[in-house]
């Protein structure tokens, strides 16, 4: 019964695609026309475009589930991405949450170093190490590393890791948490699940970048893909002082409109306590820690 639900699944997640194929493309949305200045030094995050995002800690640059591609299996691009690729500062280092085309992009990722420290799920790290990466790190739940001082600790997320399925239970998808001066919870891709709590207590979170996208229709992918609600839920579990939601405006992957995610999350904190709290970004964008 088990694998004939999850076969059901799968065939729907094709359909759907499918489906989206059909859409009318969505018009290109430009990103910032030049995106804000980045300075060395500041401990700050860029928004650049779906769960991709620019960390500047400690002096360290860190790259989120890279993403600079038109594409993303027949999804096209809606809206460019805020920094162009050539206009990245030394990365160092990659930190990947799962496997999916759209989080784990080849085309990207080739155009990167071969000795940045890419860390990835357990079980993935053979993808980048046939793309010709050397310094591949396989992260199992609670694992840690060291990039330049600042400690990574690779936390639960509730969603597949796998290349060529979205139910597989392994590997595992993977979320970060990052400790330098500030300490940012990276969670990639993930449904929402009490585990959010157990990471919240592992350390205090300045800064959660949260998932509010590709989360309709519900009954398909609440188990898998938070709504902006859920993101609400979440930071609160995780007791974040700021939000930055992530997963959002680049590729409609599902049945919410490309900027569906932030008019919904801003309708929810209109006037409300998280107004100040929660940091909606345009691709480009910058939340500078204080």
């Amino acid at each position: 019964m088990a694998n004939f639900k999850k076969k059901l699944i799968c065939t729907l997640s094709i359909l759907a695609l499918v489906t989206l194929s059909t859409f009318p493309r969505t018009q290109s949305v430009p990103g910032s026309s030049t995106a804000t200045a980045f300075k060395e030094g500041e401990n700050s995050i860029i928004f650049i475009g779906h769960s991709t995002a620019l960390i500047h800690l400690n002096g360290t640059n860190i790259l989120t589930d890279p993403n600079f591609n038109n594409w993303t299996v027949i999804v096209h691009r809606g809206r460019e991405p805020g920094i162009k690729f050539e206009n990245l500062p030394k990365i160092g280092a990659v930190l990947i949450s799962h496997a999916h085309r759209d989080h784990l992009d080849r085309w990207t990722m080739e155009q990167l170093p071969k000795d940045t420290p890419v860390l990835i799920s357990e079980g993935n790290g053979d993808i980048l190490r046939d793309w010709g990466f050397t310094d591949v790190r396989e992260m199992n739940i609670w694992n840690k590393t060291a990039i330049n001082g600042i400690k990574i600790t690779a936390a639960p997320a509730n969603h597949s890791g796998s290349r060529n399925s979205a139910f597989a239970d392994y590997p595992k998808a993977l979320s970060y948490i990052i400790q330098g001066e500030k300490t940012i919870y990276f969670a990639g891709d993930t449904g929402l699940f009490d585990g959010l709590k157990e990471i919240g207590n592992y350390s205090q979170i300045d800064a959660a970048l949260l998932p509010v996208g590709a989360y309709r229709p519900r009954w398909f992918m609440k188990s898998h893909h938070m709504s902006p609600d859920d993101a609400i839920q979440a930071m609160a579990l995780l007791g974040a002082k700021e939000m930055i939601p992530i997963h959002w405006g680049s590729f409609r992957i599902a049945y919410d409109g490309i900027d569906e995610p932030k008019d919904v999350l801003l309708e929810l904190v209109d006037n409300g306590s998280l107004k100040e709290r929660i940091h909606v970004l345009e691709n480009g964008e910058k939340y500078l820690f204080g």
